[in-house]
């Protein structure tokens, strides 16, 4: 018996926590980054860029977290839609559905007589059929996604854990060294986050992990570049 269904599934599941746990870090880190150095820039104390930071850490996390569980609650309706629309379709003009079908199957390579037998096995079982269809317009390989707070959870904890590198020299050291050195030894520490969220890129992406680590260090930086600017300028001006 093959496991390769089993398989299939595992790196699918797989690959799509990843992909959060990267989406989830590099936004903290970048976000997070590019506003301590505004904040920093405008030439606040130690204490009023620690809050701010960890305001800006809680609120970007929540966002993140309900805008991934209102996409996935939104993609679902939207599927459900689909199949309700393409069902009425197979009642209305089952001629012209059986068609697709075959149309979908002859692209496919099938011909002939075991072009026909895969389209009458489909036509027979109108959930299938439906299912068939709707996959195929859709180009998607799953509809039964079930809503859940597992993929929020893990974009809300890794947007954490991204912000904690620009954050954690201000929790750590606030009564330790002045803000310049803490500063710094944020700048230096998100240096490396940003190097390592890149890094993590490689899972979802295949792509030469240095290179996305050095990608995403220029992103940070320039990132960083900017919000220091306008964050200076907003200091002198007022």
């Amino acid at each position: 018996m093959s496991n390769k269904p089993y398989e299939d599934n595992f790196h699918l599941e797989g690959g799509e926590v990843i992909r959060q746990i990267t989406f989830g870090m590099n936004d903290g880190v970048v976000s997070i980054f590019a506003l301590l150095a505004g904040v920093a820039g405008a030439g606040q104390s130690p204490k009023t860029i620690l809050i701010t930071l960890l305001a800006a850490t809680i609120a970007g996390a929540l966002s993140m977290a309900a805008g991934e569980f209102i996409s996935g609650k939104s993609e679902k309706q939207f599927f459900q839609h689909e199949i309700e629309q393409e069902r009425m379709e197979i009642h209305l003009t089952p001629e012209i559905e059986v068609e697709e079908i075959r149309l979908i199957y002859q692209k496919k390579g099938f011909e002939g007589k075991l072009l026909e037998e895969i389209v009458g096995q489909i036509v027979k079982d109108e959930d299938r059929w439906v299912r068939e269809m709707v996959i195929e317009e859709l180009g998607v390989t799953d509809l039964d996604q079930e809503t859940s707070l597992k993929e929020p959870l893990i974009i809300f904890f890794a947007f954490i854990l991204g912000s904690l590198f620009p954050v954690l020299p201000y929790l750590i050291f606030q009564t330790v060294f002045d803000g310049t050195i803490i500063f710094w030894i944020a700048t230096i520490l998100t240096f490396g986050g940003l190097f390592m969220a890149g890094a993590l890129k490689k899972f979802v992406t295949g792509s030469i992990w240095w290179k996305s680590g050095i990608e995403m260090l220029f992103v940070g930086l320039f990132a960083y570049g900017v919000s220091y600017f306008i964050g200076n300028l907003v200091g002198v001006a007022i």
